[in-house]
């Protein structure tokens, strides 16, 4: 079936962003065209599925009509078809690929759509979208393979957890050329590492808590120690479930919950800093409410913006104090 040139259009899932028609050009030129293009119909035109650097070749050679073989073919299977026909003719480069990915997200697929629609594993997709969380000088040692993307899957973990972490790493990798077995060493090295940390956080957490939620806390010295604690924590935490805390007991282990979101925001000496502060501005703020006149009765009751629970202040002559 012959069809105007103009009347086909190129297919709005083509993933190739560079086209080498100088080899093909020549080819049609001596022997002319050898296959049909492949499309399906769209309204008033025809929508590529296939064919088109020799449609592009054909326009430049000024062919008014071209030979088509037009297939039934919804988008679904319109974008499978073009996505695997280019790659088998020659594969995809990683920005190419990586873009089209992009595209189809924002176009509203999710990953696993686009997984079970292009019948590519998920995490070779999302590998291709996290090239994008990176800045863009990394993203174009990329697309140039000085980082593979063997690089960015090893580094999924970092790039989930930590993208600053992520970038650095990748850096590392560009100044050492390390390979995808040196960086997934580094990976399970600073996996382990940063697991440490949050093991021995959550231990000093827990020896923080423990005198709230055990009369006689262990120390947490050895084996039997832990087991002890583990059910004291372990029975207290029903307790919160079935709401059977006392409100001085919940406020006393929020406390110890606030401390230990503190200490897992890297335990950095920024953090440290903002909550110092914090503190200083509470107890000026406390001061000055106990000097304000008339604001206080013998035993006035509120709610503390601060703390998020109730507050008693108590008078005594001239002096005053908060609970």
């Amino acid at each position: 079936m012959e069809v105007e040139t103009d009347l086909v259009r190129p297919s709005p899932y083509q993933p190739r962003l560079v086209f080498d028609l100088n080899d093909l050009r020549s080819e049609i030129e001596k022997d002319g065209l050898l296959s049909d293009l492949v499309v399906r119909k769209k309204e008033e035109f025809f929508e590529l599925v296939d064919g088109e650097r020799r449609w592009r070749i054909l326009k430049e050679l000024g062919w008014k009509t071209v030979p088509v073989q037009v297939i039934d073919a919804d988008d679904a299977k319109a974008m499978l078809s073009t996505y695997k026909l280019n790659k088998v003719r020659e594969n995809y480069t990683v920005e190419e690929e990586a873009r089209y990915f992009q595209k189809l997200v924002e176009e509203g697929m999710t990953l696993s759509e686009i997984s079970r629609n292009l019948n590519v594993d998920s995490r070779w997709v999302q590998a291709h979208l996290n090239t994008f969380r990176f800045p863009e000088d990394i993203q174009k040692a990329i697309w140039s393979k000085q980082i593979s993307l063997s690089h960015i899957i090893a580094l999924e973990s970092v790039i989930d957890r930590n993208i600053k972490e992520a970038v650095l790493t990748a850096n590392e990798i560009l100044q050492r050329r390390l390979t995808r077995s040196e960086t997934e060493k580094i990976v399970k090295k600073r996996d382990r590492e940063l697991k440490a940390r949050v093991e021995d956080m959550r231990i000093k957490a827990a020896q923080k808590v423990l005198p709230a939620v055990a009369l006689r806390a262990p120390k947490l010295e050895t084996a039997k120690d832990f087991e002890e604690a583990a059910k004291a924590l372990k029975q207290k935490a029903k307790e919160m479930r079935e709401g059977t805390l006392a409100t001085e007991e919940i406020n006393t282990l929020a406390k110890a919950s606030e401390m230990k979101e503190a200490e897992e925001e890297e335990v950095s000496v920024e953090a440290l800093r903002r909550l110092r502060k914090k503190i200083g501005t509470l107890e000026k703020e406390k001061e000055s409410l106990l000097e304000e006149k008339g604001f206080l009765t013998e035993a006035l009751s509120f709610n503390c913006p601060h703390c998020d629970h109730s507050c008693i202040v108590y008078r005594e002559g001239d002096s005053y104090w908060v609970e």
